[in-house]
């Protein structure tokens, strides 16, 4: 501080100044914040220490800076002003030697003028005064409280160093009127017609001061800080016929956005609404979204006609879409709504509420696309997306059929020409039959959307086609091929650059080369994709990531390197609340020896919530009856698959297939990632000699798990098989009854539904006393 009063005339020596750093004087630096020259960074400090000073005054001070002050001011006596004038007129506005006393210098007239008693005073005052702004300085530093007061005295002065050079003021004026770097001829121009005389010596003291920088090229910019306080100080009639010759230049020089944005300043809103429609799309491809976005919403209600203004909305609704933005895309859709009685106008705002609701509120999106369908007319080509968006929406429901209705029928009606819409709708029904696993048609739509891709040449949506062919291939099992899909799609995104689908398709090409048994393979690409998901602050994914490789060095006999991924796996999952993660971790604790004992302060949760009570199938929730029936129609069930199918959890589905399990109802197959369960009784597992089945029949384990079941509930006291001729062919399973109290027919009925859903196939129950004996003797009784 005593060095920066001592050289406080000096810019050079201020700029040198450890004070001079841009976090301290960064509020004065109303020109150029990015790159201020020597010049500037001194005069910003000395602005500084102006402003700490004059802290120290302990009133309004009625001759300021500047201004000459006599020597009749009462201030000057006041003990309450010394420190102030002590540094005001030592340093800031230090004493002309004429004015010093007779044998002596500023501190011997400065104490005759204010009165301090000796030296020693003199000097203690002028210490703490130093000490007091340093005070100020090191708060401002801290907590940037005068950054605002700073920031109008830096602009109080430049305009008062302008008064003097009238063509100068009056260019920077018309400068205020641009926005971003902007060509020099233009301002000439605008200068010529305001007939500004001396315009290019006003231009010139402006670039010379660094108020306008200019360039070689002939570009000038002008910092927002100073544009902002110029342009709030001009009449708003001038500011609109500048802004009217600003968007003509920009428009004739095929700059829409920038046109339209100063017509809108010029308040020609029409004009600029016409010029954004235009340049809409080809805004959005060169990634301008946000700039459109800001125009678009720069539009007043009513100062459209109600055409134009629908359609603003709309266009605004679709950006607030893209980004993700749900509500005020809504808020866009219903203003666009109140501006229009078209039918089809209407239809075209109520698919777009429908599509924004599907992933919030899904029957308000099925009633908003119905809206839509009944609005649009025949062949409107907008009903295809409708009818795409909308099969989506029936498998995220799981209604199948409505999903199959609608994405049939709008392919059968897309234009062979619209190959983006079509492989669109064809993925769709991908999807749709691999949920149902109906692989060969799946795999069928699937090939034929990313051969539509190719022959557009759309790389990230082909890219994403082979990462589609990969779940399909993965799902059935096959692995090499979902492997190459991966590979395929793996290279893509590298050459975009995208690292978080980068990481994806790591994680899968990993995860297939685990569920193939090439555990060294997936530990590479596993390896990779944690990398790049820790650098991007991806924790769900890195979570999975340390789950995966915990699993596979488990498997290699890795002890150490798999304790290492599962606790910081487990750790990561439990602070960002992953619960299916954390659930899955115990899950592999529960299964590997490797991982007992880590994370102790928790105890694990039981594989099943309960032990599994002995209850009819038809007693059985929503949840184990679909897993049931997943299990029925593909061989198999997964956790993953029931998560997809019940719209679950991840540790809720893993609770639900344990429990089936220990009900005897399903049977656990594999370990870790491989974990799989299929219906009892046909995994192939050994039976009894007593209980084996005959060639044909399937396995009756289920039926001895539920033997308490069948005795106690339904007064069951023996059952039997009685194989019919056409058993062998698997049509249906004859079983025999021998009851203890007759069933009524309703209850006999429901008993036979119940045991065909046990066993995952038509039951013929027969009651053995109703039987002729020669039937009888056909009976193989099982208990």
């Amino acid at each position: 501080m005593n060095s920066a009063f001592k050289n406080y005339h000096s810019l050079l020596a201020l700029s040198r100044s450890p004070l001079a750093q841009r976090e301290m004087i960064g509020a004065a630096l109303v020109s150029d914040q990015v790159s201020p020259t020597t010049e500037e960074r001194g005069r910003a400090l000395r602005l500084l220490l102006q402003w700490a000073v004059n802290r120290l005054a302990p009133g309004p001070v009625s001759h300021p800076l500047g201004a000459y002050r006599p020597l009749d001011d009462p201030t000057w006596w006041d003990p309450l002003w010394w420190r102030y004038n002590i540094l005001r007129h030592r340093y800031l506005e230090p004493l002309h030697p004429d004015e010093f006393v007779e044998g002596g210098r500023f501190t011997e007239t400065l104490m005759a003028r204010t009165g301090i008693p000796s030296p020693d005073t003199f000097f203690a005052e002028r210490n703490r005064a130093i000490r007091e702004v340093a005070q100020h300085l090191r708060q401002q530093l801290l907590h940037g409280e005068a950054d605002d007061e700073l920031r109008q005295l830096a602009l109080r002065q430049v305009t008062r160093s302008l008064q003097a050079q009238p063509a100068a003021g009056h260019i920077l004026d018309i400068a205020a009127t641009m926005e971003d770097v902007f060509p020099q001829d233009l301002l000439l121009k605008m200068a010529q017609e305001e007939r500004i005389t001396h315009a290019q010596a006003g231009l010139e003291h402006l670039t010379q001061r660094r108020l306008l920088l200019g360039s070689d090229s002939g570009e000038l910019w002008l910092s927002p800080v100073l544009r902002e306080y110029v342009y709030a100080r001009q009449s708003p009639d001038a500011l609109r016929r500048r802004h009217r010759l600003v968007a003509q230049h920009w428009e004739q020089a095929g700059e829409p956005l920038r046109a339209a944005i100063h017509w809108q300043q010029a308040r020609q809103w029409r004009r600029a609404a016409t010029l954004l429609q235009a340049a809409a799309e080809e805004l959005i491809n060169e990634l301008q979204i946000d700039e459109l976005q800001s125009a678009l919403a720069r539009f007043p209600a009513g100062s459209l006609p109600p055409e134009q203004w629908q359609a603003v909305q709309i266009l605004l609704a679709d950006l607030h879409a893209h980004q993700g933005e749900q509500q005020e895309a809504l808020d866009a859709c219903r203003r666009a709504l109140k501006a229009t009685q078209d039918p089809v106008q209407q239809a075209r705002i109520y698919r777009r509420m429908g599509k924004l609701y599907e992933k919030h509120n899904q029957r308000h999106a099925l009633a908003y696309y119905q809206q839509a369908l009944e609005r649009f007319p025949a062949g409107h080509p907008e009903t295809l997306i409708l009818r795409k968006d909308r099969g989506w929406l029936h498998i995220l429901r799981q209604e199948w059929t409505e999903a199959e209705t609608d994405l049939t029928q709008a392919l059968e009606e897309a234009p062979v020409e619209e190959r983006s819409l079509r492989a669109d709708i064809l993925d769709a029904l991908a999807s749709l039959y691999r949920h149902q696993r109906r692989y060969d048609q799946a795999l069928g739509h699937a090939q034929r959307a990313l051969a539509l891709r190719e022959e557009i040449g759309e790389a990230l949506a082909t890219a994403k086609s082979f990462g589609n062919l990969g779940l399909l291939y993965r799902a059935m099992g096959d692995y090499a091929p979902a492997i190459a899909a991966y590979q395929e799609a793996m290279a893509t995104y590298r050459r975009l650059g995208n690292r978080e689908l980068m990481a994806t398709a790591l994680l899968n090409i990993g995860t297939a080369h685990h569920l193939a048994g090439h555990l060294e393979k997936a530990l590479v690409s596993y390896r990779e994709s944690l990398h790049l998901c820790q650098e991007m602050g991806l924790p769900l994914a890195e979570a999975k990531l340390h789950s995966n490789l915990a699993e596979a060095l488990a498997q290699l006999g890795n002890q150490a390197g798999a304790c290492r991924h599962w606790l910081a796996g487990y750790q990561l999952s439990r602070h960002h609340g992953f619960d299916d993660q954390v659930a899955y971790f115990r899950q592999l604790q529960a299964e590997m020896p490797v991982f007992q004992g880590l994370a102790p302060e928790e105890k694990a949760p039981p594989a099943a919530t309960a032990a599994a009570p002995d209850l009819p199938p038809s007693d059985l929730d929503p949840q184990a009856e679909m897993a049931l029936e997943l299990a029925r129609r593909g061989g198999r069930v997964t956790a993953r698959d029931l998560m997809e199918a019940a719209k679950v959890s991840k540790a809720t589905a893993t609770r639900r297939l344990a429990w089936l399990s220990e009900a005897g109802l399903l049977e656990k197959r594999g370990k870790g990632r491989g974990v799989h369960y299929v219906l009892a009784g046909r995994s192939g597992g050994k039976a009894s000699a007593a209980e084996e089945p005959r060639a044909g029949e399937p396995s009756l384990e289920p039926l001895l798990a539920r033997r308490a079941w069948l005795g106690r509930a339904c007064s069951v006291t023996a059952l039997g098989v009685l194989a019919p001729p056409d058993q062998a062919r698997g049509h249906f399973l004859c079983l025999v009854l021998r009851f203890q109290e007759l069933p009524e027919l309703a209850e006999f009925l429901a008993l036979e539904q119940q045991l065909t859903a046990l066993l995952g196939l038509p039951v013929d129950a027969k009651v053995a006393e109703l039987m002729d004996p020669e039937s009888l003797a056909q009976v193989r009784w099982l208990w």
